[in-house]
């Protein structure tokens, strides 16, 4: 056994250069017999990728593929065997063809394969590949944003008050235009987790967004103009507070105690909100001043309408814009005209460097009170002041105002109506002349 294997290694080492020549020869031989007796075959090339990218039309109308159900394909090409016997799917490109897309929707769209050496001497056999395509129109649309404070704890005794406002008041929103047309509102929640509000805040607040019929639109693929809201709560303290009012003109200018003078008011209490907790130290709210010397016998009988007016930062809570002030003895009361001489009026605080002279004979005047009462009065009752502390002076006559006090015990009457004025006569005075030329 031994010797016939070595005859046959010696034998094939010494015919080594034929066998070789042999196989060559071959092989030579198969190539041409294939080019010449089989030269076109037939193969399968897989997994070759398909692309699909908008055209023109599609990006002037905002139009976006939003999905294809095919990522590969495969196609049986046919050529000469050497040309495409190493042909893979990198020198192949696959792509949609949406030339017949005009909106959105699902589309079944033509795939066409085609070699990216078109040198190559290949064709592709396979027809009628295909591509379900879904198309969406990218749309963008304004809507409203509203305040939401569902979440937000109030403090005790506090409560919201007023409009509770939101910024910005509308955004745009973007996105796919069946899902952006089903948003009808946008809520800006603002949320607090530092505990129960107790003043105005400005709280920042996240977009939730709502259909037409209130339902809650959970995750929407949707771009909005900005994610920055803030939901303004005004938070204030209420009370109600029973209502003052004054009179002014002591008893010492007019002789009338305004004490004495009975009324009623149209509301007697207001309930007003306050930024802090200032209003729990109050037990009453002034509404105003009633001068004595504006109060006519027109107002005694129809009543003295105030303003209400609060302090910047208050809201007034009960709404009354005002108060009338009725005066229920009207009909004791009465008004005459007197005339002041010049002679029952009296300036006060002279500067000692001037010296003041009434020009003005007499004033006529108005006095209101009990009828019974002003019958008996006359003129000398009725006195007049000038007071000019704190009055700039200077050399020649000058208009100022007067006030009134009527003389007698248990006066029950003022002076009323218009701001009564006299002209004085301003002179330097005399010792301060003598005392210059001295020098």
């Amino acid at each position: 056994m031994n010797a016939v294997f070595k005859r046959f290694a010696s034998g094939f080492v010494n015919n080594l250069k034929t066998i070789i020549q042999a196989l060559v020869f071959s092989v030579v031989i198969w190539v041409f017999i294939s080019v010449q007796i089989f030269p076109d075959i037939s193969m399968h090339v897989q997994d070759i990728a398909v692309s699909c990218e908008p055209t023109s039309f599609m990006e002037d109308e905002n139009l976006h593929i939003s999905s294809v159900d095919t990522s590969k394909v495969t196609v049986q090409i046919e050529g000469k065997r050497y040309s495409i016997s190493n042909l893979t799917a990198d020198d192949f490109k696959a792509s949609c063809d949406l030339s017949e897309v005009y909106g959105s929707g699902t589309y079944t769209v033509p795939i066409n394969v085609t070699l990216t050496d078109t040198d190559v001497d290949c064709t592709v056999s396979t027809n009628n590949l295909t591509a379900s395509v879904t198309v969406i129109k990218i749309v963008t649309r304004e809507v409203s944003v509203y305040p939401n404070t569902n979440s937000l704890t109030i403090a005790d005794e506090m409560q919201i008050e007023g409009d509770v406002t939101v910024y910005p008041t509308s955004v745009e929103i973007t996105g796919e235009e069946t899902l952006v047309n089903s948003v009808d509102h946008i809520q800006a929640v603002a949320t607090y987790d530092e505990g129960a509000i107790d003043h105005s805040m400005a709280i920042s607040a996240s977009p939730m967004y709502f259909n037409r019929n209130g339902i809650k639109l959970v995750s929407p693929s949707l771009t909005c103009s900005t994610n920055e809201f803030v939901v303004n709560v005004p938070v204030y303290k209420v009370k109600t507070l029973p209502i003052q009012i004054k009179f002014t003109g002591s008893t010492y200018y007019s002789g009338f105690s305004a004490d004495d003078l009975e009324y009623t008011m149209s509301i007697d209490e207001l309930t007003i909100a306050s930024p802090d907790s200032s209003i729990d130290n109050l037990d009453a709210i002034d509404i105003g001043e009633i001068s004595l010397g504006a109060l006519t016998l027109k107002d005694l009988q129809g009543g003295k309408t105030l303003p209400i007016e609060l302090p910047e930062g208050y809201k007034n809570i009960s709404g009354n814009k005002s108060l009338t002030v009725y005066f229920p003895q009207y009909e004791e009361f009465g008004q005459l005209g007197f005339t002041v001489p010049s002679d029952n009026i009296t300036v006060i605080n002279k500067p000692s460097n001037f010296d003041v002279k009434i020009l003005t004979n007499e004033i006529v005047v108005n006095v209101v009170g009990y009828s019974n009462y002003i019958q008996t009065m006359t003129s000398s009752n009725i006195y007049a002041t000038v007071n000019l502390l704190g009055m700039e002076l200077t050399e020649g006559t000058k208009t100022v105002s007067v006030t009134f006090r009527l003389s007698g015990a248990n006066v029950q009457a003022w002076v009323t109506g218009e701001d009564y004025k006299v002209e004085l006569l301003i002179t330097d005075a005399v010792e301060d002349i003598e005392e210059s030329e001295s020098v």
